[in-house]
């Protein structure tokens, strides 16, 4: 019988690509909780698919539910629940599209962007704070090195967060 650490599951996950996957995503989900915790402290109750609708309707006011979803990597059906909480906390109205009958879109509401401009500071407040024992120019380097990597995915799975 062969020992543990020699076997074909062990190498994959002592190779430096696992590794570097298994470490990004621990800091995507560090990240992810630490920012959620820290808006709550700060009276923002927002999850992060909540809080990145936000900033999509920010940026691209006027968007159905279906391209709000495409722009977050959610299902129709997962933005339809997010747009209904954010619009239960008046952060979001819904009109009809002005030439698409049943088609909705969405803007987000003054309070809806006074809450994500708060929260864009606090979460900004978090990623500084992981990222703060890099260097500058390391922290470049690490953006550089994550976009050349992101750029071999299939563009379909190119869905900016």
């Amino acid at each position: 019988m062969p020992k543990p650490e020699s076997s074909p599951l062990q190498a994959f996950r002592n190779s430096r690509g696992y590794r570097a996957s298994a470490l990004l995503k621990r800091l995507h989900v560090g990240l992810t909780v630490l920012m959620e915790e820290r808006l709550r402290e700060h009276g923002i109750e927002l999850t992060r698919p909540q809080a990145l609708t936000l900033m999509h309707l920010s940026e691209c006011p006027g968007k159905s539910n279906a391209e709000l979803a495409r722009m977050s990597a959610v299902s129709p059906q997962t933005m339809h629940q997010i747009l209904l909480r954010l619009g239960r906390d008046g952060l979001v109205t819904r009109a009809p599209h002005p030439w698409l009958g049943r088609v909705m879109t969405v803007r987000i509401t003054d309070k809806g962007r006074d809450l994500i401009t708060r929260g864009g500071a606090v979460a900004q407040g978090v990623i500084d704070g992981a990222l703060g024992v890099l260097s500058a120019t390391e922290q470049e380097q690490l953006v550089g090195l994550l976009e050349r990597c992101v750029a071999t995915l299939p563009t379909t799975l190119l869905k900016p967060d």
